[in-house]
């Protein structure tokens, strides 16, 4: 975000920034503690949309068309879906699915137009949307699955949300007030090492405060599994992966010419703008804990 411009102009942007963070916020959490059914069908929205957002910026550059299009976010559909029945075990017979339809597609339809990368395109927006964000919902299912109440896996969804958007709120306010070190320049020029290292320090410390948190209002018997090293570990995950979804993103914007991938979110973008972290860390938490914890 600039610093330039008027004070007025300044204020009227951040109260629109915390009034969609807000909106967001409320959307997420509502879905969430509806029930794992909803939450899923909440999911697979947000992957249409961050979809449609992909397939729109490939459009400015004629790398897309409507029936590409239409694959991709039934790719992402079926991702999430099965995500919720059948987690894991699936995921191989949606992406074959889905680069045998780009195929099929391009080599007996749209044969005057060079496949490669119409075909790589098509088969990167559902992976993307719908194969990374499915991992919340399988979050929430693992997490639930070993305990007395089945709805109790949205409290770990939740927990790393809250250290995703602490992060982003400490590296946005850090680096706006003192940011000096670029962090990519050629990248992300607003990012600094300074709002960095603060959205570091704040996470690290509050993963291990949330967990006490959630201890004391749960009790340790609702996750037996959750200890301290497993939620310092999730804080490192954040620490790490967010920034690089972040940066991943914001390559490709630079790439296409574009500030903000949509415009639903007032004040952060679309979709895919709001969970860029999450895409890349949401997965590593599921098979952090799938692996190496839940076992």
């Amino acid at each position: 975000m600039s610093n330039q411009g008027t004070g007025r102009s300044t204020v009227e942007s951040l109260v629109e920034r915390v009034a969609g963070a807000v909106l967001f916020v409320l959307v997420f959490i509502g879905t969430l503690l509806w029930g794992s059914l909803p939450f899923t069908i909440g999911v697979a929205i947000a992957a249409v949309v961050g979809s449609v957002e992909l397939f729109s910026m490939f459009e400015t550059k004629g790398q897309a068309t409507p029936t590409a299009a239409l694959i991709g976010i039934s790719g992402s559909i079926a991702f999430v879906v099965l995500a919720h029945y059948e987690p894991i075990e699936s995921f191989g017979y949606v992406t074959a699915a889905i680069i045998f339809a780009s195929f099929m597609w391009y080599m007996l339809v749209l044969r005057h137009v060079k496949p490669t990368k119409a075909v790589a395109l098509t088969v990167l927006a559902p992976l993307l949307t719908g194969f990374l964000l499915s991992h919340l919902v399988m979050i929430r299912d693992a997490t639930s699955a070993g305990n007395s109440n089945y709805y109790s896996g949205w409290w770990i969804v939740l927990y790393l949300m809250i250290l995703i958007w602490l992060y982003d709120v400490a590296a946005w306010a850090v680096g706006r007030k003192i940011g000096r070190t670029k962090m990519a320049p050629s990248i992300s020029p607003n990012k600094s090492w300074e709002g960095t290292i603060a959205g570091t320090v704040v996470v690290l410390g509050l993963s291990v405060l949330l967990r006490l948190i959630m201890s004391a209002m749960l009790g340790t018997h609702m996750f037996p599994w959750f200890s301290y090293w497993v939620a310092l570990a999730i804080g490192v995950i954040v620490c790490v992966l967010g920034p690089l979804g972040d940066l991943s993103e914001s390559l490709m914007k630079r790439d296409y010419g574009i500030k903000d991938m949509g415009k639903l979110i007032p004040g952060h973008g679309g979709i895919m703008d709001r969970f860029d972290s999450t895409m890349f860390t949401a997965p590593a938490v599921f098979y952090f804990l799938y692996y190496f914890v839940l076992r």
